[in-house]
């Protein structure tokens, strides 16, 4: 009986660590296109995934705040190789990505 309740506890934290097992959370680059597969996303090398599109986003007004770097090859499905990227003056989980004179926010990409 010891036996059947550890390998069911063992289960029990694999499945519930298993991607896509739980429906919130942040989202990888392929389940944000799974979801969309025309998703203007930027994915930052520390694999944070971010949006573009929110409309509830463009009433925050945000303000840029520090450059995080540069989109590189691969990082973007829309935005250009060398456009800047910055956080935000406040606390936010958006990005805002700037190029040929366009500011474009993003939000970090999660499940519901």
């Amino acid at each position: 009986m010891k036996c059947f309740t550890l390998c069911f506890a063992f289960l029990f934290i694999v499945a519930g660590c298993y991607p896509g097992a739980n429906e919130g959370g942040l989202l990888s680059r392929s389940q944000v296109l799974k979801l969309n597969p025309d998703a203007d996303l930027i994915e930052l090398e520390n694999d944070e995934v971010y949006t573009h599109g929110a409309e509830w986003v463009k009433e925050k007004g945000y303000q840029k705040g520090e450059r995080l770097g540069k989109v590189k090859k691969g990082m973007a499905t829309k935005s250009p190789v060398g456009a800047d990227i910055y956080t935000t003056e406040e606390k936010s989980p958006v990005i805002i990505v700037e190029y040929n004179g366009l500011s474009k926010m993003y939000v970090i990409a999660m499940g519901e």
